[in-house]
């Protein structure tokens, strides 16, 4: 089976591969209550300023939605309340989802004002509103924390003759024979926490995956064994781009003022303040000058 990136790292957080905080943390996911969960609030509460509340549906999954003190946590979130909240919206109601189709179809049938934790895809650019993107992810390598073969990126792994693991069915794959690494050398598992014990165990001198979610397994499942590298963009791909989706009645009023905001919370420094605690770095900021229909291509 072969699932896309997006796919992967919303059932790997569904099924808690990164460690804990992979549960849900609204009041309904996918939906429906969860069991001991606060009953969820009503989708149409105002304010105290009189401002009628946003709904945001958000993918699930680590480490760009976390779960903290009962709360919805991490990039996705964070960034939306924080633009929201500069534009007077202070009461955003939150629901999570398992899966991506699930959510855009709630964002069509106008259940949710936007939605976020979408990759900027050109089939949903052709019927929805993007937002500015809001982060890139290229690739990282996992490897031993003395690095003793220097490994940066594919080039260093093809001039090293090392082994380098991939899960199977992702990009990495593909992404490192397009960069010469011989297929003997390429090393497919089928659990993505198998990528950290590969190069624990050296079987392989260094993993390939997503730069955000190898910092991440790295920081959980290393012990200080591993280190991750410096972010970079295989040759060939071009790096996913997250940004928030809109319905057709919302981005009339809401989109043109949540990108002016957005682009003053990039441009401040506050975007990076917000993610860092995730593991996000400025490598995860979009490039400037970036545009969404450059995004959507």
């Amino acid at each position: 089976m072969s699932w896309t990136r997006r796919e992967f790292l919303t059932r790997t957080a569904a099924l808690g591969v990164f460690g804990a905080g992979a549960s849900a943390c609204s009041s309904t996911v996918d939906g429906s209550p969860r069991p001991g969960a606060a009953p969820p609030p009503a989708e149409q509460s105002v304010a105290p300023s009189g401002v009628p509340s946003i709904r945001l549906g958000i993918v699930q999954y680590q480490p760009y939605t976390v779960e903290q003190n009962g709360e919805a946590a991490g990039p996705v979130p964070d960034v939306a309340r924080a633009v929201l909240a500069k534009l007077g919206h202070s009461d955003v109601g939150i629901e999570l989802f398992r899966d991506e189709p699930a959510v855009v179809a709630g964002l069509r049938a106008e259940r949710f004002d936007l939605v976020g934790g979408v990759a900027v895809r050109a089939e949903l650019c052709r019927e929805t509103r993007y937002s500015l993107p809001d982060t890139v992810t290229g690739t990282a390598l996992i490897v031993p924390s003395d690095n003793p073969k220097g490994l940066r990126t594919y080039a260093e792994v093809v001039a090293a003759k090392a082994k380098v693991a991939v899960m199977t069915g992702l990009a990495e794959r593909q992404d490192a024979m397009r960069a010469g690494v011989p297929a003997a050398d390429v090393v497919e598992v089928p659990v993505a926490h198998q990528l950290v014990d590969a190069v624990r165990g050296g079987q392989v001198d260094c993993a390939a995956f997503d730069d955000v979610a190898a910092r991440d397994m790295a920081r959980v499942l290393g012990d200080g064994a591993v280190v991750t590298t410096e972010s970079f963009f295989p040759p060939g791909r071009s790096p996913v781009i997250g940004a928030y989706l809109f319905s057709a009645a919302s981005a009339a009023d809401l989109l043109e003022p949540f990108n002016a905001t957005l682009r003053e919370l990039h441009d401040s420094g506050e975007w990076l303040e917000l993610v860092e605690p995730y593991g996000f770095t400025a490598a995860n900021q979009p490039p400037p000058g970036l545009t969404t229909e450059q995004a959507c291509g």
